[in-house]
């Protein structure tokens, strides 16, 4: 091999290379917005459960005693006073299967939920009311934008949104 093969050779590689860093790092804001989205999902479907059903339905946030991780459950009433933690712990209130796990699901991905009271249970009627607050979702890097799902108690609207490292929001 001479100079000239070996200096193409090595520009293809560093080439190569530095496209590699630049996918490896939208990887973990792929895996922000998948994260958000998968939630985002769950939401819905809890609150059209509500609706079709006549029963309170919603997500229930726990962690597993085990791993630790952070275990998200779509969850039912079971009867007829609203989801409270005792009761589906106990299993009068229904879980509906695991909706997702944060850490085995989207390795990386920090979840934090703000204005909810319990910050167990998001909640929704089948009177078109619902828990209110905000579930930001990030990869822990300040100079990266976070998402943040906005649930609205009384109209029952969720709106997922892109908030920048400067505090700028846009819908996704």
């Amino acid at each position: 091999m001479n100079l000239t093969e070996f200096v193409v050779s090595l520009s293809i590689a560093s080439i190569v290379t530095m496209s590699g860093f630049g996918v490896a790092h939208k990887v973990s804001v792929y895996r922000v917005e998948g994260a958000a989205m998968r939630f985002f999902s769950l939401m819905n479907q809890s609150r059209s459960a509500a609706m079709s059903s006549g029963a309170y339905a919603g997500l229930y946030i726990a962690s597993d005693p085990e791993s630790g991780h952070t275990m998200v459950y779509r969850v039912r009433d079971g009867n007829g006073n609203g989801l409270r933690s005792q009761e589906i712990e106990a299993g009068i209130d229904h879980q509906l299967g695991l909706g997702m796990c944060l850490e085995k699901d989207f390795r990386g991905v920090e979840m934090v939920l703000k204005g909810f009271g319990s910050g167990k249970i998001i909640s929704f009627s089948p009177r078109f009311k619902s828990s209110t607050g905000s579930i930001y979702f990030s990869n822990g890097d300040p100079m990266e934008s976070s998402i943040r799902i906005k649930l609205f108690g009384v109209s029952t609207i969720t709106r997922p949104m892109r908030v920048f490292p400067d505090g700028k929001e846009e819908p996704l």
